[in-house]
């Protein structure tokens, strides 16, 4: 009925009168229902998949790796930022109630850099580790970045060992592990 009265109108049979007017209105409204509602659920979609993203690259960004039940790698790659750190100290923080982990190497030889703010949050989460009772070992620290720590006061605590790569300390590591295992048996 609707095409029919709009065919008339266009084709001059009906007269632009009242009723065609509060039909055009009737379509008008219905038009900008229809796209709000589209909008507002396309926007809630998108906003979702973007959180859902979001999460996934967290995640990637700082990935925990088992090597043992007591042992667990995180490797770092890239840029380290404000950002990427409040992430890290989330996840790694879950991570050893979570897991139970006892000695987490942390491997910065995929940083090229780090600024002062990133490096006090990584002393931070170092010392955040240390309370939940988890040894931090650190490797492939780089020279720039020591030399950054060293005029800035920072220090380590005593339950943090530094090996200059990751299979050194993987070395001593899994050393203690195999004595831990041969002396349970």
């Amino acid at each position: 009925m609707t095409k029919s009265v709009i065919n008339g109108v266009v084709k001059g049979l009906f007269p632009l009168n009242e009723d065609f007017f509060l039909f055009e209105k009737q379509i008008n409204n219905g038009v900008d229902a229809f796209l709000n509602a589209f909008f507002i659920n396309f926007s809630t979609y998108k906003d979702a998949l973007i959180k859902s993203q979001r999460e996934l690259v967290e995640n990637l960004s700082v990935p925990i790796i088992p090597i043992s039940p007591t042992i667990c790698i995180l490797p770092l790659i890239g840029t380290v930022d404000t950002f990427r750190t409040n992430v890290m100290e989330e996840k790694v923080l879950q991570e050893i109630g979570k897991l139970r982990i006892q000695t987490l190497i942390l491997d910065l030889s995929g940083i090229a850099e780090m600024d002062n703010e990133v490096i006090d949050h990584l002393l931070k989460i170092i010392d955040g580790s240390s309370m939940m009772e988890c040894r931090t070992v650190i490797t492939g620290l780089r020279a720039e970045v020591v030399r950054k720590m060293i005029h800035l006061g920072f220090r380590f605590g005593k339950d943090t060992e530094t090996f200059g790569s990751l299979q050194q300390a993987l070395n001593k590591h899994i050393s203690y592990l195999e004595l831990d295992i041969k002396s349970n048996f």
